[in-house]
């Protein structure tokens, strides 16, 4: 039996740039199955992977949590090695690695210093492409409420605002979302 999302496909976008972050239907019920809703939940992640559109991020897919990392309530340290092998093996499918995501015991999630530090180093140390690295932190509240959403280059952190309106299509043919956005141009 095929169950109908709750969610709707959520689109972001910087106020100093006018493209945008479309998070899929797929990758959001992802996230809502591990949020930290339980005081004995430990702290979970992975990467974020999408593909490019005409101006348009669409994440079509969220990696993790895998048993191998290491993880208590208020950290996770994700295996590097599985990670490494995830991106060989979503590229190889079309899919870009753009970023990570990771739980936050709290309900409206804000970064932490650590966090700020491991993106900066993330996308200084990695060898891509991208002007910038996606960083999704997921809280305990509702969605959209419940996501922190920026952008991550070695200087600069921006924060994403969501945006809704017109019909838009993302994610070929992978978890297909119909979004409604409104765009100023």
């Amino acid at each position: 039996m095929n169950r109908k999302s709750t969610f709707e496909p959520l689109c972001y976008r910087n106020g100093k740039n006018a493209g945008e972050l479309v998070i899929g239907t797929k990758v959001l019920e992802h996230f809502d199955a591990h949020r930290q809703t339980k005081s004995s939940a430990s702290e979970v992640g992975g990467q974020l992977f999408a593909e490019f559109r005409r101006g348009r991020i669409c994440i079509c897919l969220a990696t993790g949590p895998a048993s191998v990392d290491k993880r208590s309530r208020f950290w996770f340290v994700p295996d590097q090695k599985r990670q490494n092998a995830e991106i060989q093996k979503h590229f190889k499918e079309r899919l870009h690695f753009v970023g990570d995501w990771h739980t936050h015991p709290e309900p409206t999630p804000t970064p932490s210093g650590t966090d700020l530090n491991s993106m900066r180093d993330c996308f200084k140390q990695s060898r891509h492409q991208l002007k910038s690295f996606v960083m999704i932190i997921v809280g305990q509240a509702e969605f959209p409420d419940g996501l922190w959403v920026s952008l991550h280059t070695e200087k600069r952190t921006d924060r994403l605002e969501l945006i809704s309106g017109n019909r838009l299509t993302c994610c070929n043919g992978r978890n297909h979302v119909q979004l409604s956005t409104k765009f100023s141009k």
